[in-house]
């Protein structure tokens, strides 16, 4: 069992709640008298995926602290539903039956997969965050040893990496949506431009 506490500084965290592109710490340091309690975000957005730390908040107010503490995942809680209430396709997410299961043996790049709808965040379980284009790592190749894929997200156009067991199969044909299929085309056309550019630059 893994006893060791997590820190911000000399402050130990007593509370931790992950809500959408941020996690919100409620944090506790006994020997600062003045200002024992202490509420910041945090979040991973970095290249190297450090822990980035931020908008701290401290008091000797127990009371003042945790509320400031609800109070900002509460906000955190709004702006998902914002972010949601944007997105203007169906949402119900992608399972096993609308997928070519995950075959190790099969090569998936410039593939539209499924990513694994519990790989994702409880809020972000949803099919915008889940159809993604490959786009390289050694993870894409048929019997690789390695575990790194690259995608493009088909909804956002937004780039991540995955390791081949987060991506649940290739979506079948049939169950590929007009919006997904009209996104596809557009980052495949931006793919070429840029590959066209870069050629012509050499």
């Amino acid at each position: 069992m893994d006893d060791e506490k997590r820190m911000v500084d000399t402050y130990e965290v007593k509370h931790a709640i992950h809500v959408g592109d941020k996690e919100i710490l409620f944090t506790v340091d006994d020997t600062k008298t003045d200002y024992p309690y202490m509420v910041c975000n945090c979040t991973w957005d970095n290249p190297l995926g450090i822990d980035h730390y931020f908008n701290a908040a401290a008091s000797a107010d127990y009371v003042e602290m945790m509320t400031e503490f609800t109070d900002r995942v509460m906000a955190q809680l709004e702006a998902v539903k914002a972010e949601r209430d944007k997105i203007s396709i169906p949402q119900e997410p992608f399972t096993l039956e609308h997928c070519i299961p995950n075959d190790y043996g099969e090569s998936i790049e410039n593939k539209v997969v499924v990513i694994r709808a519990e790989r994702l965040r409880s809020e972000y379980r949803t099919a915008d965050k889940q159809l993604a284009l490959t786009t390289g790592g050694f993870g894409t190749h048929a019997n690789s040893r390695g575990r790194a894929v690259y995608t493009v997200n088909l909804y956002s156009g937004k780039e991540a990496r995955w390791n081949r067991e987060d991506i649940l199969g290739t979506v079948k044909p049939e169950h590929m949506p007009d919006w997904a299929k009209e996104r596809l085309k557009q980052i495949q056309a931006g793919q070429q431009a840029k590959h066209k550019k870069r050629e012509q630059e050499r």
